[in-house]
């Protein structure tokens, strides 16, 4: 314990301003696109990059409203975009949170770039009207292509509130009302447009059905568009081939102070339909490919029917969160969904095998003892004493996963997941410590009163080891661990050695021992296990989700290496919806601590608050989002302090942070139409202990947007990121082992940038030809002068993009970078 203690003040004495070197430059992203996203439903975005970012992997980190932790999946990169897309189960309203960690060749960096987690970015989550499930359009499906020989409406109102006259609902197609010729059947409204000589044009058709309440006064109004065509070419249609595509290549050429770059870049992607199959692929190529980097060309290839869908190359399979999510996946994947019963499978790697690099010159004497000599050397020959370092390469990982599951999932789903995840011992020779990893857990879903009330379950454990390279202990090797007063696998296995054999290596890397049982503490601490259980109410304009969750200390997954471990806690929020829909309330509480094992010399207990209020009053008034929320973070383990000649004790961790945000969306004319968009969020953090780690965040956008009547488009836009850490430094105290002297300093790290961008855009040809001109001075930590020039030109199925980046360095060389891209629709 007192070495734990010593330990911790070193390290808190030598940790460093939290501003990384590597993030002192200009930011890496150009613009990110994450539209209004719909409760419920899944988000795209995607991130545009600097063109001269040389960036190898986007990490997209996410949270929804109420949660403290963020997830994280990998993003689809492309030449200079990123894209990826958020599980429906996150959308939460009123807002996501989230940010991006880029890997540059120069080093890691995120955006924003400082403190993301404290001041992240946010994009608003539209609630799905309550009053839109009580109309149930059965026929047509919504965008379906019918026959017109065929076309019968039919609505039901099964679900509609008992504040509904069913009588007084009114029809109304293309405009007209067909109430009248519409029949009741129980709580089907019928419509037969063929029974009375209605005539009806082939193409796009609208059905809008409006309620009224038992007063008479309007209720709810919903719209839906079907298709309509003939038997004749419908059948046409599904007995040939239907095919559509697209092809870009782009040349880019990067002229920059640190020297020259060409990039050559192509993307392809074919989708076709044979009656009820579809099949096709995707392809990005790219000239950065290297054996000594995992893969930047991506491949997929897809074929799907009603109930089957098989995909080879790069996927993003889509398993329970606790075992497999966000994990890109080279290989084959599966999914068989019969309603009844479904199955998932996966396979393939989830990391490319990087040989190490041997370094030759350095040849040693070796030691007697084999264990002796580094891991990351290697001898020079078998019958030689010398031995050589190298600098380790990476294993090939592979992964199998398997889910079968009962149930269609939108009343009752049961399913149970297999990971199993292992380093290819044979794929390189200069590397260490070949791991493995497996999992197994199962998942419930149950819905009750048209998905009003909804529980959610998970429930997995894991076993990892290590280091697999001796594969599994012989029985003298088990034999000596017990007798060396090692660890006892015999006795701490759940179950008997050759039942774990066969799903895992057992030696003395394996951990947990027992991921229910903690045999140092004796107590049923579940190190290996994680669950977790939602259950959401939506009632009386009211969407109550409560959650708990508990991972275990030693709980892994290779197939969510994004998932935080060692933590237990809940969550309670609540979105109110009042006023007609037009005012939305937010409240969210959570706690959550770790060491859920006990290990630790304290306790690390979190505690948010998040509140948030939405105004959308009318169509010509802007949209405000107001947001406030107070997170704590709390640690009982003290740090010693002797100041003269007594003590004083400080915990390891006691702060709060408020964090305020302010949003506007305006649309609007004054002359010409205007887009006036702006947030800004505010964090200010007070850190009670010794070290005076005290933060202050302010992050403010705004864009104005101006179409005129002319094909002209301008936009001025304002970004401010201010940033202000401070941090009290003490010198150990030379008498008292494990104190702090009474000598300190504070000091204060201040990361301020701005950065203003005019931009105009101009039709020529009938919208054919797209002129884009901006200037983009930046100040701060930074000063550069972006001038960017773009030409975009249609043609039929052609398109060519050029652009024109000059970058005006401040006290360096400027920076030049050219593109031209090709696209082509088939």
């Amino acid at each position: 314990m007192k070495c734990t203690r010593i330990s911790s003040v070193l390290l808190l004495i030598l940790v460093s301003s939290p501003f990384l070197a590597a993030q002192q430059s200009a930011p890496k992203v150009l613009r990110v696109n994450a539209p209004s996203a719909v409760a419920g439903k899944s988000q795209p975005i995607s991130v545009e990059l600097q063109q001269n970012a040389q960036v190898r992997k986007v990490t997209l980190r996410y949270r929804s409203f109420g949660e403290t932790s963020f997830k994280g999946t990998e993003m689809l990169l492309s030449g200079n975009t990123a894209t990826v897309t958020i599980p429906a189960d996150a959308i939460l309203p009123p807002y996501v949170e989230y940010y991006f960690e880029l890997e540059l060749e120069s080093g890691p960096e995120t955006y924003p770039v400082a403190n993301p987690d404290a001041n992240p970015l946010q994009f608003t989550v539209k609630p799905a009207n309550p009053k839109d499930a009580e109309v149930r359009f059965l026929s047509p499906e919504p965008g379906e292509t019918v026959a017109a020989e065929d076309l019968v409406i039919a609505v039901s109102l099964f679900y509609a509130s008992d504040a509904i006259d069913r009588k007084a609902t009114t029809l109304i197609m293309d405009g007209v009302n067909v109430t009248s010729q519409a029949v009741w059947s129980d709580d089907v409204l019928i419509f037969s447009p063929q029974n009375f000589g209605m005539p009806l044009n082939l193409g796009s058709h609208f059905i809008r059905i409006e309620l009224r309440d038992t007063t008479g006064k309007p209720y709810h109004a919903i719209e839906e568009s079907f298709n309509l065509s003939s038997a004749a070419a419908l059948a046409e249609v599904k007995a040939r081939l239907q095919s559509a595509g697209n092809a870009s290549v782009e040349y880019r050429n990067e002229a920059l102070s640190s020297g020259a770059t060409t990039y050559l870049r192509g993307d392809a992607r074919i989708d076709n339909t044979y009656r009820s199959i579809g099949f096709g692929g995707s392809l990005h190529l790219d000239n950065q490919e290297k054996s000594t980097l995992q893969p930047q060309n991506r491949y997929l290839l897809y074929g799907q029917t009603d109930f089957l869908r098989l995909q080879y190359g790069d996927a993003f399979p889509s398993y329970p969160s606790l075992i497999v999510s966000g994990t890109r996946v080279r290989g084959i994947t599966g999914n068989l969904a019969l309603g009844y019963f479904n199955l998932d499978v996966t396979y393939g790697q989830t990391v490319r095998r990087i040989e190490g690099i041997l370094a030759p010159r350095d040849t040693l004497l070796d030691s007697s003892s084999v264990t002796a000599r580094p891991l990351s050397s290697v001898r020079t020959r078998t019958d030689s004493l010398y031995y050589n370092f190298y600098s380790p390469g990476t294993f090939t990982r592979k992964i199998l996963a398997i889910r079968p599951s009962f149930g269609s999932g939108e009343n009752f789903q049961l399913g149970f997941t297999y990971m199993h995840a292992i380093d290819d011992t044979n794929s390189v020779r200069y590397a260490i410590q070949p791991q493995e990893n497996v999992v197994m857990g199962t998942d419930l879903t149950l819905a009750f009163d048209d998905q009003r009330i909804k529980l959610e379950s998970q429930t997995s454990v894991s076993l990892s080891n290590t280091n697999i390279s001796g594969g599994n202990f012989t029985d003298a090797q088990l034999d000596s661990l017990t007798i060396n007063g090692g660890i006892n696998l015999r006795k701490d296995l759940p179950v008997a050695i050759g039942t774990v054999e066969k799903f895992i290596t057992v030696n003395q890397s394996i951990f947990p021992t027992n991921p229910i049982y903690d045999q140092n503490s004796r107590l049923t601490t579940l190190p290996g296990v994680s669950t977790e259980a939602t259950l959401s109410l939506n009632y009386f304009s009211n969407f109550l989700r409560t959650q708990f969750f508990r991972r275990g200390a030693a709980y892994q997954s290779f197939g969510n290496p994004f998932l935080q471990t060692d933590i237990q806690g809940f969550q309670v929020s609540d979105y109110l919806r009042l006023f007609s829909n037009r005012v939305f309330l937010s409240l969210s509480y959570e706690g959550k601590s770790d060491n859920t094992a006990f290990t630790k010399a304290g306790t690390t207990s979190y505690s948010n608050l998040n509140s948030s209020l939405t105004m959308n009053l009318a169509a010509n008034v802007p949209t405000f989002q107001i947001g406030y929320g107070v997170y704590g973070r709390n640690n009982d383990q003290l740090i010693f302090q002797n100041v003269s000649t007594s003590d004083s004790a400080s915990k390891v961790a006691d702060e709060a942070t408020n964090r305020l945000y302010f949003g506007v969306n305006y649309d609007f004319t004054a002359g010409i139409r205007h887009t006036l968009t702006a947030s800004i969020s505010i964090a200010d953090k007070k850190d009670n202990t010794i070290y005076r780690r005290n933060q202050s965040n302010s992050f403010l956008q705004m864009a104005w947007n101006s179409q005129f009547k002319i094909p002209l488009q301008t936009t001025l836009s304002v970004l401010y990121s201010g940033n202000s850490s401070d941090q009290q430094l003490f010198k150990p105290d030379t008498t008292l082992s494990g104190r702090l002297g009474p000598d300190s300093t504070l000091t204060t790290t201040k990361f301020n940038y701005t950065v203003v961008t005019v931009g105009a855009r101009y039709n020529m040809l009938g919208d054919n030809l797209r002129l884009a001109a901006s200037v983009s001075p930046q100040f701060g930590v930074f000063n550069r002068v972006t001038y960017t020039a773009s030409a975009d030109y249609t043609v039929d199925r052609h398109n060519f993009a050029l652009q024109l980046n000059y970058y005006q360095n401040s006290g360096a060389a400027d920076d030049k970078i050219f593109s031209l891209i090709y696209r082509f629709l088939f």
